[in-house]
Parts: C-alpha cells; structure tokens; sequence
C-alpha cells in the first residue's frame, strides 16, 4: 500500500497484475489501440485474448495510439483532490511511446499537484518493476529526488532481449532503429530485438528458428551474470504459454538461485512484436 503523499502512476502496457495494483495502491491510465479507425483501450473493451484473436482476424494492422493529455490532466486532478502532494509518472520507453514525453510538456500546466515523470526505457516487467521499487522506496519515507536517482540506477541495469516470430507488426509500426536489417527477416529469419540507449527497439541478431533465438538470448544473459542470487529475470511471451513455461523451468533449474517469473506480452506492446514473440527481461531483484 502507497503510504506516501505521492502517488505513483503507470501505464497498462507495464502488464501489472490486478493484485500488484490493489496492493502498491497504483494509478493505471490504460493505452489506446487503433484497429482500422476504431480505438480500444487496453485492459478496458480489449484484452491479450481479443487482441490476439483480432490479429490473427482483421484486415487491418493493429497501432498505437496517444493517450490525450486532457484524459492525464484529469487523472492528476483526481489524484489532487484525494490529497496527494505529488505524483510519480512512470511510462514505458519514451522511444516506443509518446506518454512519457507528452506528460514531461504537460507539467508547467498541471496545477495543485507536483508530477514527476520518468521515462523507464522499458517495457513490460522492467517498467513495472521500477513502479514497484518507486513504491518500496516512498513508502520507507524517501525523498522523491532520491527515488528518482534510485530509479535511474535501476534502469541502467534493465535488459529487454526479445525474439520475434514474424516482422509484420514492427515493420508496419516502424519504431525500429535500424529497420532495414529486417529485410533479411522476411526469409524466414527471426529478429533478436533489444531497447537501445535511445529507448528505441534495435535487432542485435537474428536466427532461423525462434528456439534457436532462444538460445542466443540465453547466451547473452549467461555472458552478462555476475551474480545470479540478486538477478530476477522474467519471461516475456505474446501468447506463447507453453513455450514460456518451458523456458521457465529451464532457468530455474539452470539457476536454481534465481528469480524467474512471467509476463504476457499485452496488446499495446504486442502492436509491435505481434503474436508468439518471446523474450527476457532482466534486473536486479527488488
């Protein structure tokens, strides 16, 4: 429970679980969909099942949209009215999404409330747990500069590796750094994808199966531990259960030490990665 006067604010695409939420006391503003003209908002009238359904379905390619800065005013507002002081905006890669540098322009208009952003250079779980570790830390009465530094160490130490089964999605998004090294993915390669210091989706490499980009994955984790007891890695999946379930037990049993948990890949960051991507997130266990 956020016991501090500041309250924390996040974006749906972080994946956090309902519990998660009720516990840490979270703000959630729910990410906008396009599919063809019609917006959804993740978690609200489009959840991972649809998602997936429609993408397998419709004509269309699925987009990300923007979350309107009148729609974050008024939640700063509520938030000001319950009796918070501040708020802490975490959002996913300011280099995927907008949210982040939108509400960083909004702040000299937000009155009665004092709203800190924070560009997580992340997705999925490596947001969230920075959401969490922001929590922890408020809640032992830190002061929020020294949150925010805090923060900063963290992110510096967040790894995204994902594989992706097919392009089709990234390509027609276009948040890829080098997007021409993915021409050679439409010959039956798949991309290994991490987020670079831009905050922007990068291919590191590329194999012919996804198992065997599993393995190159696996590779570079192994080549980056210093200390597996304090690494808490998570395995990220666009509905790919088993396979991720899989490659769980594996790394629990590699790493016995470790913690090893899940995520499912959630429509707004799955526009990019389309369905049966899987990947690693890594950081160190809070």
């Amino acid at each position: 429970m956020n016991q501090s006067k500041t309250a924390i604010v996040i974006d749906s695409s972080a994946n956090l679980s309902s519990e998660i939420v009720r516990r840490y006391n979270f703000t959630v503003v729910n990410q906008p969909i396009m599919f063809g003209k019609h917006v959804y908002h993740e978690n609200v009238d489009i959840d991972s099942d649809e998602f997936y359904r429609m993408l397998k379905m419709e004509k269309s390619h699925p987009t990300s949209s923007q979350i309107p800065m009148k729609e974050m005013q008024k939640v700063f507002s509520n938030l000001a009215d319950e009796g918070y002081e501040s708020a802490l905006c975490i959002g996913l890669s300011g280099g995927l999404s907008g949210f982040i540098n939108s509400v960083s322009a909004s702040v000299p208009t937000i009155k009665d409330l004092q709203v800190f952003p924070f560009d997580s250079g992340s997705i999925l779980t490596g947001t969230g747990n920075m959401a969490i570790l922001a929590a922890n830390l408020l809640n032992n009465g830190v002061d929020i500069h020294e949150v925010l530094h805090q923060l900063r160490k963290y992110r510096a130490q967040t790894q995204v590796y994902i594989a992706l089964n097919n392009v089709k999605e990234l390509q027609n998004s276009g948040n890829i750094s080098n997007r021409s090294s993915l021409v050679g993915s439409f010959f039956g390669m798949r991309p290994i994808l991490t987020i670079n210091k831009q905050g922007r989706l990068e291919m590191v490499g590329k194999e012919r199966q996804i198992k065997n980009a599993m393995e190159a994955i696996d590779e570079i984790l192994e080549k980056q531990l210093v200390d597996h007891n304090n690494l808490s890695v998570t395995v990220v999946d666009a509905n790919d259960p088993d396979r991720s379930m899989k490659w769980q037990s594996e790394l629990s049993t590699k790493y016995p030490n470790m913690q090893v948990s899940a995520c499912h890949i959630g429509p707004y960051v799955a526009t990019y990665t389309g369905s049966k991507a899987i990947g690693l997130i890594w950081s160190p266990k809070l």
